[in-house]
C-alpha cells in the first residue's frame, strides 16, 4: 500500500496540477483532512518540486491509484458530459497530459475538441404507452419497468397510434441472404425486434458472437431508414449481457445526440426497449408468444408480421444544448510522425440519479477512470521512451473522449471531425474498464479475429510470460460497445483488450470472483473506488499497450485488417 506521506504528496501535486488548469477538484469524502495533515505535518521532508514531477511521470500502481480515485471521488459527481463534474474531469486530464509534456491535440492548437450534443428528456413521468387490438382489453406499459425510451424528435409534445411490427431481428445483411425487412413496409410504424443477431451455425453472423448487426444502434438506424416511426428492442439478460436495471439507469433520463445533417430523416419519435415480459405479452395480444417469436426470426424465410396491435405513444420532450469536450494530446514521432496510432479512454460517466443505499453518485471508478488512469500511464511511459531517444517512429494520439455512455458520441465525432487526417491514423486502441486486481497469466481479445493488431499484442504479452486468448462472451458484443469501434466503422484496424480473469495468484476462481464484484457494480453507485484494489494488473496491462504502440509505431508496415474481419472491406 501507498505510505501516507507519500500518498499525500501524489494528491497534492495531482490537486496542484489540476488547478494549474483553472480547476480546483474536490477531494474525496474518504480522506481530505488525513491528506492535507499528513502534507502539512511532513512539510519539511518532502520532496521537491522536481522530484514530485519525477513521481507522478512514473507509471506506478501508486499514479494510477491517484488518477483513479481522483477522477471517480464525489467531488467529480459523476463525470456526467455537460455539469460541473464534467467539466472538472477534463480539466483535470488536460493538467496531466501538460505535465506529461504531452503537445496539444485538439483544435486551434489545444488540447480541446469541443463535441456540441443536444440533451433530449421523455418526461416519463407523464408519458403514456398503451397497446390495443388484437385480442385482451387495451394495456398500458409502465415506463422504466416495462418500457425506456428516448427521442430526437423536436421539443414539446407527441402524440402518435400506429400499428406494431415483429421484424424478427431487425436486419437486413445482404452478404448472409438475410433481410427480416422483406416484403413488408415499415414506414410509419413501431417495430419491434428482438436484441442481438441470430445464434447461426452455418458461417453467417460469427455463430455465437455477435456482429455489428446485433447492436441496438444498427436496429435502430436500419429501422429509420425504412422509415419507421419508431423501434423497441425486447431486453433480455443473457444476449444484451445485463440486467434491466443498466437499461433503466443509462436510458432514463436525458440522452445525447449529435447534430444531424441537413439532408438527414427526421428521427423516430421513439426508441428504447421493452422488457422481456412486456414483449411476452405483446406477442401473446398477436396469438403467439416469444419463445415462438424467437423461433420464427430463425426459420427460414422468416417475414416481418403486422401484429394486428397498435401502440398509443404520448410524450413530453424537453431539450437543451450540451457542449462538452474530447480532451487530446500527442506525442510526435520521430521518422513517420505524419502517421499516427490513437489510443482511446472515454472519460464521462453517468453523473448523479435517484439515491441508492443512500448514494446518488455514479462514480465510474472501474468504467473508466480506470481507463483514463492507463491512458496516462500510457503516456507516461511513451514520453518517458521518447526523451531517451527511444520513442515510436509514428506518432500517437491520446483521446479521452466525452458521452461514451451515451453511444460513443465523442469518439463518433472526432471520426466525423479529426483533428488528425484519419487516412493517417493507422490503428486504433481502445482502454475501458481495465483489471483493477492482480496480474493475470493472459489478455483478453475483445471481438477476436478482426486485425493484424492482435498478432502483434500476442507477441507483446508472450514477453510478459502471458498469452491472448478470444473474449469468453461473444455474444456481448463488446467489440461494438467502445470507442475504438467508430474508427473502425471508418476503415481503421481497432483492437480492444483487457486483463483476463486467470489470475496469477488464484487463477480462474479468484478471477471469477472479480468479475462478478464487476458485473454488479456496472452502471450502478457502487462502482466506486476501493483503497484495498491491487492495480497490478492495470499496470501489467499499461506495460503491455506501451510495448503495442512501440511496435506498431516502429514497424514498416502499418497494422491491417485479417481477410475474415466483417471491417476488411472498409479498410482504405
Amino acid at each position: 500500500m501507498l505510505g501516507a506521506m507519500r500518498r499525500a504528496v501524489l494528491i497534492a501535486c495531482l490537486l496542484g496540477l489540476a488547478r494549474c488548469g483553472g480547476n480546483k477538484p474536490e477531494q474525496t469524502k474518504a480522506r481530505p483532512v488525513q491528506a492535507k495533515t499528513d502534507t502539512e505535518t511532513n512539510k519539511d521532508s518532502q520532496p521537491g518540486p522536481k522530484e514530485r514531477a519525477a513521481a507522478l511521470k512514473l507509471p506506478t500502481t501508486d499514479t494510477l491509484r491517484v488518477h483513479i480515485e481522483q477522477l471517480s471521488s464525489d467531488g467529480f459527481s459523476g463525470r456526467r458530459p455537460g455539469t460541473e463534474g464534467g467539466r472538472k474531469a477534463a480539466l483535470y486530464i488536460e493538467a496531466q497530459m501538460k505535465h506529461l509534456g504531452l503537445e496539444p491535440g485538439g483544435e486551434d492548437g489545444t488540447f480541446r475538441q469541443k463535441v456540441t450534443m443536444r440533451a433530449t428528456t421523455v418526461d416519463l413521468a407523464s408519458a403514456t404507452f398503451e397497446l390495443s387490438g388484437g385480442t385482451g382489453e387495451p394495456t398500458k406499459l409502465t415506463p422504466l419497468r416495462q418500457i425506456v425510451t428516448t427521442s430526437d424528435r423536436a421539443a414539446g409534445p407527441h402524440q402518435s397510434k400506429q400499428e406494431v411490427v415483429f421484424a424478427g431481428y431487425g436486419i437486413t445483411a445482404p452478404e448472409y441472404e438475410w433481410d427480416d425487412y422483406a416484403g413488408v413496409d415499415v414506414s410509419g410504424k413501431y417495430v419491434v425486434v428482438l436484441v442481438g443477431d441470430p445464434p447461426l451455425h452455418d458461417g453467417r453472423f460469427a455463430g455465437d458472437a455477435m456482429t455489428y448487426y446485433g447492436r441496438w444502434s444498427y436496429k435502430f438506424s436500419r429501422a429509420l431508414e425504412l422509415g419507421a416511426l419508431g423501434c423497441l428492442v425486447i431486453h433480455e439478460t443473457e444476449p444484451a449481457s445485463y440486467g434491466w436495471e443498466v437499461v433503466e439507469s443509462s436510458w432514463s433520463g436525458d440522452r445525447f445526440h449529435l447534430p444531424r445533417e441537413p439532408s438527414a430523416p427526421e428521427p423516430m419519435l421513439i426508441q428504447g426497449w421493452i422488457a422481456r415480459s412486456a414483449a411476452d405479452a405483446l406477442a401473446r395480444r398477436a396469438g403467439s408468444s416469444l419463445e415462438q417469436w424467437h423461433a420464427d426470426a430463425m426459420g427460414p424465410g422468416f417475414v416481418a408480421r403486422p401484429l394486428g396491435a397498435k401502440l398509443d405513444a404520448q410524450i413530453e420532450i424537453t431539450d437543451r444544448t450540451i457542449v462538452a469536450d474530447n480532451v487530446i494530446g500527442k506525442l510526435t514521432g520521430t521518422e513517420r510522425a505524419a502517421e499516427a496510432i490513437a489510443i482511446t479512454a472515454h472519460w464521462d460517466h453517468l453523473g448523479t440519479g435517484e439515491p441508492t443505499d443512500g448514494d446518488a453518485i455514479f462514480n465510474g471508478a472501474i468504467d473508466n477512470a480506470s481507463g483514463i488512469a492507463g491512458m496516462l500511464g500510457t503516456a507516461a511511459e511513451l514520453v518517458e521512451h521518447a526523451a531517451s531517444g527511444k520513442g515510436p517512429e509514428r506518432s500517437v494520439l491520446f483521446i479521452a473522449t466525452t458521452a461514451e455512455e451515451q453511444g460513443l458520441l465523442g469518439s463518433r465525432h472526432f471520426v466525423a471531425h479529426p483533428t488528425w487526417p484519419l487516412d493517417r491514423v493507422v490503428a486504433a486502441v481502445n482502454l475501458d474498464s481495465m483489471n483493477i486486481a492482480g496480474r493475470t497469466r493472459s489478455v483478453v481479445v475483445v471481438g477476436a479475429g478482426q486485425s493484424t493488431l492482435e498478432d502483434t499484442l500476442a507477441e507483446v504479452v508472450k514477453t510478459q510470460g502471458r498469452r491472448t486468448i478470444p473474449d469468453g462472451n461473444p455474444g456481448s458484443g463488446g467489440y461494438y460497445r467502445s470507442d475504438h469501434f467508430p474508427f473502425a466503422l471508418a476503415g481503421v484496424p481497432a483492437l480492444y483488450f483487457r486483463g483476463s480473469s486467470d489470475m496469477e495468484e488464484g487463477g480462474e476462481e479468484a478471477g471469477k470472483a472479480i468479475a462478478k464484484l464487476r458485473a454488479e457494480r456496472y452502471h450502478t453507485v457502487h462502482d466506486e473506488y476501493d483503497p484495498s484494489w491491487s492495480l497490478e494488473g492495470t499496470l501489467q496491462d499499461v506495460q503491455a499497450m506501451t510495448q503495442l504502440v512501440l511496435r506498431v509505431g516502429n514497424a514498416e508496415h502499418p497494422p491491417a485488417w485479417k481477410p475474415a474481419s466483417e471491417f476488411a472491406e472498409r479498410d482504405g
